[in-house]
């Protein structure tokens, strides 16, 4: 059935993208729900992303921009914070945020969930000091390799697994940087909650572990004679999770789609 997900979800973007009208699938689960592209450079705000959060708009602070650019991942936001990410300006970004919230302009986009992980702090406040918290170790001069930079970015409090691996496939897919051209850029991928769901529908399991992630990726990897990134494929994952549970009626999407009639 990934296989079958896959296919399908690449056909309903060339089908979109070549101006057809809908439906661009008879299957009501892809009709309905949201779900991102096969291949992660596809999505509409990693497109703008990778026009926007450039060497030339950033300079040094490209990888602190690509932290804000996931913790935020709505371009308008984007768009505003694109000044901010200085030292001489950073400690007025929250002002601006809040300035935002108070006129009810939308700030985070749906994509993923962001969350002050129980703190007793406004989500504002929260971002902005994991803004702060990368700052000071961002950009990371030594590091070759996305698990290097992987590793970089764990040791930021509130910055996780998924996350992490999320702002490294920006930094790769960023001109000039140096993780264009990493040893690993085709191999490395790191779990997030959904696609350690996904895998356990994929082979069956009750649950997988991060322990168990390298081998079963892998073995998934195998059985589709995947040649791509890893990430696209554990990006995949992530989704095939969302499709079978809304399939299965076992839970549901945040984001619905409007791709019927």
């Amino acid at each position: 059935m990934l296989a079958y997900w896959i296919e399908e979800r690449e056909a309903i973007r060339v089908l979109k993208e070549d101006g057809e009208p809908r439906p661009w699938s008879d299957d009501r689960v892809f009709q309905t729900t949201y779900f991102t592209n096969v291949h992660r450079e596809d999505d509409r705000v990693t497109k703008w992303v990778r026009e926007n959060y450039t060497y030339n708009s950033l300079s040094q602070s490209l990888e602190l921009g690509m932290v804000a650019a996931r913790i935020f991942n709505y371009p308008p936001t984007l768009l505003r914070v694109l000044g901010y990410l200085n030292p001489y300006r950073m400690n007025t970004l929250a002002s601006m945020l809040e300035d935002l919230q108070k006129e009810k302009i939308q700030i985070w986009g749906g994509a993923y969930l962001i969350t002050t992980h129980g703190q007793k702090m406004s989500k504002i406040d929260y971002c902005v000091e994991l803004l702060q918290e990368a700052n000071m170790l961002l950009p990371y001069k030594h590091g070759t390799t996305c698990r290097e930079y992987y590793d970089r970015l764990m040791i930021i409090d509130g910055i996780g697994s998924f996350l992490a691996a999320q702002v490294v496939a920006d930094l790769k897919n960023t001109e000039g940087h140096v993780l264009q051209n990493a040893d690993d850029r085709m191999s490395f991928s790191a779990p997030g909650p959904g696609s350690l769901r996904g895998l356990a529908w994929y082979w069956e399991h009750d649950k997988v572990t991060p322990g168990e992630y390298p081998r079963l990726i892998r073995g998934v990897a195998d059985d589709l004679y995947w040649i791509g990134e890893m990430q696209d494929l554990q990006n995949c994952m992530c989704e095939f999770d969302k499709y079978c549970r809304v399939l299965t009626g076992t839970g549901r999407s945040k984001r619905k789609y409007n791709g019927g009639n």
